[in-house]
């Protein structure tokens, strides 16, 4: 049976990855902070990580999942950013010297990063994953993981590391974090109320679901894949029209009806009106996403 090592297995997609994991018969190693519960409890950001005595813990893994990240939306560069940066980029990098040292086979990398790796949009066209992001967004995520896929490439050639980059649009499924948009518009529909847009709702988003991106860096893994790929939803979709959506899930599920408001006096994210070519995951990776009304019904249940 094949192992494969998870770094924050205990976070919202991890679960799903774990799930994705034992449904396909494998075994999965958790790695998570201290408390988390994961098989292996370490903090990826402690300047002080001993990355062999993880590598012993772990024992023979196929493949190394890199998830280990917290989601911070602040710019500041305090110790918490730093710490994030250790987790994000640095650990990945000391994990496969870790086990390039080892001798012997070493494990195919995955690394999970995300769609603010390219920073504002330039035009209408979908991003192609191949082209190398080159305006990551201002914030310490997203700039961490613009850095972890740099510096990644470069360990890679110096341990024999093969490697693939999934990079994720907006998430949401089952335990996601309350306060992100889906589950703001959810949480509204199911109370009767009506989910408030900001602007004039017309900017575009990308959402893909949490055990889509799962199964795809799973499979990414077992396949041995190579290269960056977009894990997100069929279609980019207006916000106004993410939020009807969630409104008509509401409404499939039993739910009472309600349609969204629209708050023309509060500004839209600036990182909205992305899209993105998912060409290379449907290809190369069998990749093929829920439709986002399916995947909202399942949210609400």
């Amino acid at each position: 049976m094949e192992r494969i090592l998870v770094t924050g297995s205990e976070g919202f997609v991890g679960r799903h990855l774990l799930h994705a994991i034992a449904a396909r018969g494998l075994e999965a190693v958790g790695l998570d902070r201290p408390g988390s519960g994961a098989s292996i409890e370490v903090d990826l950001g402690d300047p002080g990580l001993d990355p062999a005595a993880v590598r012993e813990q772990a024992g023979e893994v196929a493949a190394l999942i890199h998830m280990a990240a917290e989601i911070t939306r602040g710019s500041s560069v305090d110790a918490a950013a730093r710490s994030n940066l250790r987790a994000i980029a640095e650990a990945p990098v000391r994990l496969m010297e870790a086990f390039a040292e080892r001798g012997g086979d070493v494990p195919h990398l995955v690394l999970c990063s995300t769609f603010k790796t390219y920073g504002p949009p330039r035009d209408a066209r979908p991003i192609d994953p191949a082209d190398p992001p080159q305006s990551p967004d201002p914030h310490s995520y997203g700039s961490a993981k613009f850095l972890a896929e740099r510096l990644v490439e470069i360990a890679a050639r110096r341990t024999g590391f093969g490697f693939a980059c999934i990079r994720p649009s907006c998430i949401y499924g089952p335990g996601q974090h309350p306060h992100n948009a889906i589950p703001t518009f959810l949480r509204a529909a199911l109370a009767g109320d009506s989910p408030v847009v900001f602007g004039d709702g017309q900017s575009v988003r990308d959402d893909v679901f949490a055990p889509d991106l799962a199964g795809l860096l799973l499979e990414a893994a077992l396949r041995r894949a190579g290269g960056a790929h977009h894990a997100v939803g069929e279609c980019a979709r207006s916000v106004a029209d993410v939020a009807a959506l969630c409104c008509e899930a509401v409404r499939a599920e039993g739910g009472p009806a309600a349609r969204p408001r629209l708050d023309p006096d509060h500004p839209p994210k600036w990182w909205i009106d992305q899209r993105f070519d998912r060409g290379s995951s449907e290809r190369e990776l069998g990749y093929r996403p829920v439709a986002l009304l399916e995947g909202l019904r399942r949210q609400v249940r």
